[in-house]
């Protein structure tokens, strides 16, 4: 009778007869592991913090608080700012970012075999920097790989590779060297830092934009510290310190630069759109001043003896709101009638607050990115056109939205004018020249509450240069990990283990079930 169960003491001491086989593989892939190890560069974790600026963190001035509680209360807006997820957004958005890649030159990447490590050369280690053509890096659409050969200040042999032309070879050329490619000329420099006396055999790659930006992104962590915190944290991982150190401080500085822009474009549309406004109203409201005049002189109205007899209980509060909501109401119409204006089609449209703030600022955004692509690109280009069909419709969603919160306005000033219907018959009781005289002085003060908002929006373009106006605080320039972060020994290591292990188990069953003679 044949015993079908399986005897696992009998298995292992079986399998430990074959400890050769055990030692063997153990010792390839320890030697494997270790190769790994002395091949392969070491990468770095760099980390940097910001701290994100609220509008009430600026320079306190009067007028500044004015802007940042009265005006924005007024028109239904808040000053808490935007959100650490919104700012986030912002600062690894795609303009950004490629802003920091081109100043950095993250694109070009120069690598240099040291002993067994393909390091990477950056800036002050890199012997050679390179002149593109304007806008040669923006529109490189399939990468490039150049190998060059160096030696005293002259380019022994040079060999440019690329799925956009045939193989290019150069030899015997001195620094500086204009490569005559069919994309465009580059042109190869000497750094005067870093002399070159002995052969230098150099890799360098040249990666389109959106590429580059595509891969940053997936290596970049950008984030809120804690669950409720105005900190950013920034964490990167890169194989050359400086390198590290640049792209993240650049980023920050790109963030900051971007942020001011953006204000300081709001700033400028808003003082042209409140110029046009404030000369008009300047003028309705000397007239209505001239008129009251005239009106009390030729009807002898003693102002005082006036507000004494209307000063009944509830009539100042609901007169104030009244007197709020058409001013919003008012700003609104403003807003309207420039977006609807057709030589105002690719202009910059002023921010209101209550209205919409990152509509109108991505609105705004699109005219950016339209003007940019008019300045290096024909009319008929794709992205162009498609940039001015999404103007068209943001146009077009903007619109609505204002129109939304016009009839909101409205049917919130209907429902506060039914309640001060009460007091309309304490009012009619009132002679007729008196009431006309009331409804003058009214709007009077709004003219003059439009005049005073419309001063105090013509002063944010200062405000905006202030040197406090920035949109994060660096907290933490970049630093890097005092030990690298990759490759980790202890996990290579326990690879290499697990592998011999397994390895081994799979040599032995073969050899014992399969190809050892059966006896």
């Amino acid at each position: 009778m044949n015993d079908e169960n399986i005897h696992i003491g009998a298995l292992l001491r079986q399998f430990l007869i074959y400890w050769k086989i055990y030692i063997s593989i153990g010792t390839v892939c320890l030697i494997a592991a270790i190769c790994f190890l002395m091949v392969t560069p070491k990468k770095y974790q760099f980390t940097a913090r910001m701290q994100l600026i609220r509008d009430n963190q600026g320079m306190m001035s009067e007028l500044k608080m004015l802007k940042s509680a009265g005006i924005s209360a007024m028109l239904g807006g808040s000053a808490s700012g935007s959100s650490v997820e919104d700012e986030v957004i912002v600062l690894t958005s795609r303009s950004n970012m490629s802003k920091a890649i081109l100043e950095t030159e993250y694109q070009v990447e120069t690598r240099e075999w040291k002993g067994w490590k393909n390091v990477p050369l950056y800036r002050n280690t890199n012997p050679i920097r390179f002149l593109f053509p304007e806008q040669f890096l923006d529109t490189l659409s399939r990468p490039m790989k150049l190998k060059l050969t160096l030696s005293d200040g002259a380019i022994r042999s040079a060999q440019i590779k690329s799925d956009l032309f045939e193989t290019v070879e150069v030899k015997d050329q001195p620094l500086p060297c204009p490569l005559q490619l069919p994309v465009g000329t580059i042109t190869v420099m000497q750094n005067a830092d870093v002399p070159v006396r002995d052969d230098r055999k150099l890799t360098i790659r040249i990666t389109p934009l959106q590429q580059t930006y595509e891969d940053l992104y997936d290596d970049l962590y950008a984030g809120a510290q804690e669950t409720v915190s105005d900190i950013v944290l920034l964490l990167f991982e890169d194989e050359n310190k400086q390198r590290g150190y640049d792209v993240l401080n650049t980023l920050m500085a790109v963030y900051n630069q971007y942020s001011r822009d953006v204000k300081v474009k709001e700033a400028v549309s808003n003082a042209r759109f409140v110029k046009e406004r404030l000369d008009s109203v300047t003028m309705e409201l000397a007239y209505l001043e001239h008129r009251i005049e005239a009106y009390k002189k030729q009807n002898n109205i003693p102002e005082p003896t006036l507000y004494a007899q209307v000063a009944i209980s509830g009539y100042k509060e609901l007169e104030d709101r009244i007197l709020g909501t058409e001013v919003r109401l008012k700003m609104l119409d403003y807003v309207a009638d420039y977006i609807r204006n057709p030589q105002n089609e690719y202009a910059s449209v002023p921010a209101v607050e209550g209205v919409g703030e990152n509509s109108i600022a991505l609105y705004n955004q699109l005219v950016l990115d339209r003007q940019r692509l008019l300045l290096s690109s024909e009319k008929e280009n794709p992205a162009l056109l498609l940039a001015e069909k999404q103007l068209t419709e943001q146009r077009k969603m903007l619109s609505e939205a204002i129109d939304a919160v016009r009839q909101s306005t409205r049917a919130s000033l209907e429902e506060i004018k039914k309640k001060n219907r009460v007091f309309s018959d304490q009012l009619s009781a009132l002679p007729t020249q008196e009431r006309e005289y009331i409804e003058m002085k009214r709007q009077q003060r709004i003219k003059e509450t439009v005049y005073l908002f419309l001063m105090q929006k013509l002063q944010e373009e200062e405000l905006v240069n202030s040197p406090d106006e920035q949109a994060g605080r660096v907290v933490d320039a970049a630093y890097s990990s005092a030990k690298p972060v990759y490759p980790k020994k202890l996990v290579v290591l326990a690879v290499a283990l697990t592998a011999s292990f397994i390895l081994s188990l799979i040599a032995i069953s073969l050899w014992v079930f399969v190809f050892r003679p059966k006896e």
